[in-house]
């Protein structure tokens, strides 16, 4: 079951997933110097901070690159857990000048009491930020490959896994679009008639797919 994350916690791990991920010596030394913005892997996503992310501050994916079955797990910003609400404090304003007072005596602590019990958002939370849920593709006969590589190019925004089965090269390429505002997968394959699969999509929300 995927995680519910506010919006502000799924950028941040996102970032994070993309800036953290353990890159091994060979990797490093392998690398040709035009890839210097480009993060890659040798192997597909274990678990969910080794995903590579793409959006466009409102549309989201997560990225396994798993050959015989990928899966990429969706996000839209207006999707959350509960109900629309007002964060803000009605005692905010009656407290500022107070607050203001406090920090021109070098009163740090009290001010930081002051703000802190009257003039954050209340809740002081956001709503749980939900996932949209998870496109799966399935190609039968892809669980032997070889030539694997796993990348997010950060000058394009552009996520790719290739792999070979056979003679056969297997390509896909994901980015989202800013201006049409939609995620794009596009698949490819270097022979005639190669490409077969499966999509489908499952969803923690109460939806028929």
């Amino acid at each position: 079951m995927p995680r519910k994350l506010t919006r502000r916690r799924f950028l941040a791990e996102a970032g994070v997933a993309a800036a953290t991920l353990p890159f091994t010596p060979s990797i490093l030394s392998a690398a040709p110097q035009q890839d210097s913005l480009v993060l890659w892997y040798d192997k597909p996503a274990a678990e969910w901070t080794e995903a590579l992310p793409v959006g466009n501050g409102r549309l989201g994916a997560m990225i396994f690159g798993g050959p015989a079955n990928e899966q990429l797990q969706l996000n839209e910003d207006t999707l959350y857990a509960g109900s629309p609400y007002d964060p803000n404090n009605p005692e905010a304003l009656k407290a500022l000048p107070e607050a203001r007072r406090l920090i021109f005596e070098g009163k740090y602590r009290e001010a930081h009491d002051l703000v802190g019990a009257k003039m954050m958002a209340n809740p002081i939370k956001q709503m749980p930020y939900e996932p949209v849920g998870d496109l799966k593709l399935s190609f039968p006969g892809h669980d032997n490959f070889t030539n694997y590589r796993r990348q997010l190019d950060l000058d394009t925004a552009v996520a790719t896994v290739s792999y070979k089965v056979g003679p056969t090269t297997f390509t896909r390429e994901v980015f989202v679009s800013p201006v049409d505002q939609v995620i794009v997968v596009k698949l490819t394959v270097d022979t005639p008639h190669g490409l077969n699969f499966s999509a489908t999509f499952e969803t923690p929300q109460e939806a028929t797919v």
